[in-house]
Order: C-alpha cells, then structure tokens, then sequence
C-alpha cells in the first residue's frame, strides 16, 4: 500500500490580470500549503476504483483523482488499475484546492505505484490540463504563482505566522466566482510585486497592508457574512486576515499562538482550526 498526502492551499495574495481567448485567466498569486491534508492510498488492481470516507464526496467519472487517473494512462498507454482510498480532510468549495491537491497526489502516487517514471514536469503537464492549482499542489512549499498556474517560482524565506482557518457556512462557486469578477465595474488588483518584496525582508508591516484578493470585493458583496469573518479575525488580534482563492475560507495570520487560538475558539463554525504554513517540499 502507497500513502500520499494531499496538503490545502492557501493564498496569501491573488490578483487576476487578464483572460486569454480560451477562457483561462491569467493570475499572480502567493501561495503557501499547511498542514491539514486529505490522505490518499494506492493500492494495485485490476480494475480503478476510488471509495471516501466523506459521501459528499462523488467518486465517479468526474473526480479529479479518476480523471488523473485516466489523463495518465492515455498520456503513457498503461492498462492496469488501481484500488484508491481517500480520507477527505479539506472542506469542498472552500478556496483551499482540495480537490486540486487530490489530483497532484494521485499523479504522484500512481506514478510511483504504476512505475511510469514520469518527471514532475510531465506531472505538472498532464495536471495543468485538469485544473490550474494542480501544478503548485505538486511541489507544496511557498511560491509566487503566475500564468494560468504554470509558472512557479518558490519563495525562500517566508514567513512563519500561526494561521487560522475559518470555513464559515457559505459554498462559493469557483466558476461563479470568476465570472462575477469579469461582470464587476471595480476590481481591486493587490500589489504583489510590493508583498514579495516585503516577504523578502520579513517586513511585517508591510505584508499586512499589501496582502490582498482580487476576489474579496465582488464575494464580499454576494456574501457579507465572510468579510464578517475577516473583521471578526482582525478584531482578535490578527496582524491581517485575508480570504484563500475564491473563498469561503478565511485565513487569519497571527504572530502569538495563544490568540490565534482564542481567536478560534471564537468561533462556532465547524471547520476552523489553527495550522502553520508548510515550507518544506513534500
């Protein structure tokens, strides 16, 4: 049996900067993993399988894990199977990627189990072509993120902030998200060239103030209960507090753990928690 473990993503900045005529946008996040995770394993059959934990969770044709699966054995000709286990820990429609975490762990872990001998390059490739978040979700370490997901350039120092994660009751469309951003006649547009240069020299102040999601007004607007959660974070004593991607998640970034802590335990949401931001590659 083959264990992979499928980190959440968590943006500490997103803006969107254009669209291409395919209908992709074009993006420049800041990018960290944490240590909440859904666990992946890989076991050899004859046929493909997946079961989870979750029943919200569909385990059909049209989960990423099987669509990786399939986008594998087209891309190298393999004809086996696999039986594949997923313990469902990050909440879905959330901003957190689950659902592209999943994919890149399946890429690896059937990489490995069906011996494909695949680089990370062909991964991210093959990825890319399922979801833009897959790409980064292979390597899971800090990183500017541009293009449509492709271009990835990690980020050494980081910061360490004890992070709070609030997911309140509140599912945001992806798709939804994007288009209203299109449809909407003021836009904000975070200055991440001022963020990482301020996360270059762990200026604190600095990536309070220039933190930001491009995402935030036109959510906001549709959904005044997450910038609730943002000012209700910022109140506890959060150095800044931002919504992940797309929301609904919110990350609060604290610098003592203690109110961070406090900070969660103000909450009646059933997924919040305190994380750390995972520097290691994975």
């Amino acid at each position: 049996m083959l264990t992979v473990h499928a980190p959440a993503k968590v943006n500490m900045a997103l803006d969107i900067t254009g669209k291409r005529p395919d209908g992709y946008h074009l993006m420049r996040m800041i990018n960290f993993t944490c240590d909440v995770a859904d666990t992946l394993t890989f076991e050899a059959a004859d046929d493909l399988t997946l079961n989870c934990n979750d029943p919200m969770v569909p385990v059909g044709g049209s989960n990423l894990i099987l669509k990786a699966a399939g986008a594998l054995k087209s891309v190298t000709g393999f004809n086996g199977g696999a039986r594949i286990s997923l313990i469902k820990r990050i909440p879905m429609q959330a901003g957190l990627a689950g659902g592209s975490a999943d994919c890149a762990a399946a890429l690896k872990g059937l990489n490995q189990l069906w011996q494909l001998g695949l680089s990370r390059d062909d991964l991210a490739n093959i990825g890319l072509q399922l979801g833009a978040d897959v790409p980064y979700c292979l390597d899971n370490r800090p990183a500017l993120v541009e293009g449509i997901g492709e271009i990835i350039t990690p980020l050494d120092p980081f910061p360490d902030y004890h992070v709070v994660i609030v997911k309140p009751d509140i599912n945001v469309s992806t798709p939804a998200a994007f288009d209203a951003f299109d449809r909407a006649k003021n836009v904000s547009h975070p200055d991440i060239d001022g963020l990482l240069s301020a996360i270059a020299g762990d200026d604190r102040a600095d990536i309070a103030a220039l933190a930001g999601d491009a995402f935030e007004p036109v959510i906001f607007r549709q959904y005044p209960s997450i910038q609730t959660v943002k000012e209700k974070l910022a109140a506890a004593g959060a150095a800044f507090a931002l919504m992940s991607g797309s929301g609904s998640t919110v990350a609060g970034y604290f610098d003592d753990l203690e109110k961070a802590k406090a900070a969660a335990n103000a909450f009646t949401y059933d997924l919040c928690f305190v994380t750390r931001i995972v520097k290691e590659r994975k």
